[in-house]
C-alpha cells in the first residue's frame, strides 16, 4: 500500500496536534472513570509473538447514562519470535457500556496506528473487550485486537489500568 500521499499531507507532528486538540476540547465533559493509565501484556495469535505495552484510557464524553466513549492511546513493543522487533502505537475509540450494576464494562471500537518495524505502516484496529470494575481505582480488562497492518493480525491482551 502506498502511503506517500498520506504522509505528505498528515505529519506525525498534525495528527499528534489533532489528538492533543480533541482531548483537551473533550476534557472537561463528566464521565464515570476518570483518566486511567496502566500496562498490559499480549500475545499475537497468528505467530505467537509475545508484546508488552502503556495504556492510557482517555474518557470523553457520556453519550448515554450506559454508553461513555473514550480516547485509548497506547503502546507496545512486540518481541517478534522469528524477525525483527515492532513497536505498535495506536489511538482507538471503545465504546464503553455499562449494563446495570454489573461488574463488567464491555467495550468495542475502531482504532488507528503506525507498525514500525523498519518501515512505518498505517494500521486500523477493531478492539473488543471488558473491563472489570473492582469498586475501587483499579480496572483489569482483557482485550482482543484485529490489526489491519499488511495483512490481518489478531492480537489478545490482558491489563490493567489505574484510575488517576
Amino acid at each position: 500500500m502506498d502511503l506517500q500521499w498520506f504522509y505528505a499531507r498528515f505529519s506525525l507532528r498534525r495528527l499528534s496536534s489533532a489528538a492533543l486538540l480533541v482531548i483537551a476540547l473533550a476534557l472537561p465533559s463528566a464521565s464515570a472513570h476518570a483518566l486511567a493509565v496502566g500496562g498490559h501484556t499480549g500475545l499475537n495469535l497468528d505467530r505467537g509473538d509475545v508484546h508488552l505495552g502503556a495504556d492510557v484510557v482517555i474518557p470523553i464524553t457520556e453519550l448515554t447514562p450506559s454508553l461513555q466513549l473514550a480516547l485509548w492511546p497506547s503502546f507496545a513493543h512486540v518481541f517478534a519470535w522469528k524477525n525483527h522487533d515492532v513497536e505498535l502505537f495506536g489511538l482507538d475509540m471503545p465504546f464503553v457500556f455499562r449494563i446495570g450494576s454489573a461488574p463488567v464494562l464491555p467495550f468495542v471500537g475502531p482504532g488507528l496506528g503506525l507498525a514500525i518495524y523498519g518501515d512505518v505502516s498505517l494500521k486500523f484496529n477493531v478492539i473488543g473487550g471488558a473491563f472489570f470494575d473492582t469498586g475501587g481505582p483499579i480496572r483489569p480488562f482483557g482485550e482482543m485486537a484485529i490489526r489491519f497492518i499488511n495483512g490481518t493480525f489478531v492480537d489478545l491482551l490482558f491489563g490493567v489500568v489505574v484510575d488517576l
